[in-house]
């Protein structure tokens, strides 16, 4: 009886988080097709007939088209540098035989919990010394620097959990340890590694300060800065508002469909602890 009760409280627990989730997209989707005055007399109501009249505004107030560009053109690169560089570190952390691993390890690790407002100012000040200010470069390789520690810690353990033997064996046979990391750890360790890129991405699509520090002329500006600016814009029309703020969520939720059996075999496997 007590393991009927207790199984009845986990489902409706893990029903109500489901519905909690899902809510805000479903609410976003449905008043983006209504128009502002059938929002303002029922908030809460479905429409009575389908418009994308918030749709053509807010591609023909805003350059949102051109903000997406812009963040997939610095997020995709940062996400691959990140997640190799997480990869091929947690390796050495891991398998390679160095001298004070673990000290540099939780040193690493410090920066991590470093809130990225402390360090904004400053790289902004060196980013603009160098002429590089609005500048795609600078912001793709601190959001790599950035996200390298949190990768590392997840994937540190995922790597643990590959057999030694499996190096030693390829040792044996004369492989190098780069070649060990390309032909042995990657492709064991290739759900940890997926999952590590998905949450990566997630972390820089919806980052602001940084993203508005580095990246605030209107020729380089990317989706984050210019939902926050639809927002003040367009605080009374919230059909636009949402139409902006469901298109803004619309690559990771793309992403996440199409990866995700590999996300939750890495989230089994051990990627995230």
């Amino acid at each position: 009886m007590r393991s009927r009760i207790s199984r009845g409280l986990v489902f409706t627990t893990l029903c109500l988080i489901g519905v909690s989730t899902v809510y805000p997209l479903v609410f976003m989707a449905v008043n983006s097709m209504r128009t502002t005055q059938a929002f303002e007399l029922n908030p809460f109501g479905l429409p009575t007939h389908l418009s994308l009249s918030s749709y053509s505004a807010l591609f023909s107030t805003v350059p949102f088209f051109q903000s997406i560009l812009h963040s997939l053109f610095v997020v995709v690169p940062a996400v691959i540098l990140a997640t190799f560089a997480s990869s091929l570190a947690a390796f050495v952390f891991t398998k390679v035989p160095i001298k004070l691993g673990n000290v540099l390890f939780w040193t690493m690790l410090m920066i991590m919990f470093m809130p990225g407002i402390v360090v904004l100012l400053p790289l902004y000040v060196e980013v603009a010394r160098t002429g590089l200010a609005n500048n795609f470069a600078p912001a793709i390789f601190i959001y790599t620097a950035i996200n390298i520690p949190y990768g590392t810690y997840l994937l540190r353990s995922n790597f643990r959990a590959i057999p030694d033997s499996v190096v030693e064996a390829a040792r044996v046979d004369g492989a190098s340890w780069f070649k060990i990391f390309l032909r042995v750890i990657l492709p064991i360790g290739k759900p940890g590694i997926i999952t590590v890129g998905i949450l990566t991405f997630l972390n820089i699509w919806n980052d602001l300060f940084i993203s508005l520090v580095l990246l605030h002329a209107p020729n380089t500006e990317m989706v984050t800065p210019t939902l926050a600016q639809l927002s003040g814009k367009y605080t009374s029309n919230i059909p636009v508002l949402m139409a902006g703020l469901l298109l803004g969520a619309l690559p990771t939720l793309i992403l996440y469909f199409a990866t995700a059996r590999v996300f939750i075999r890495g989230m089994l496997s051990g990627a995230v602890r």
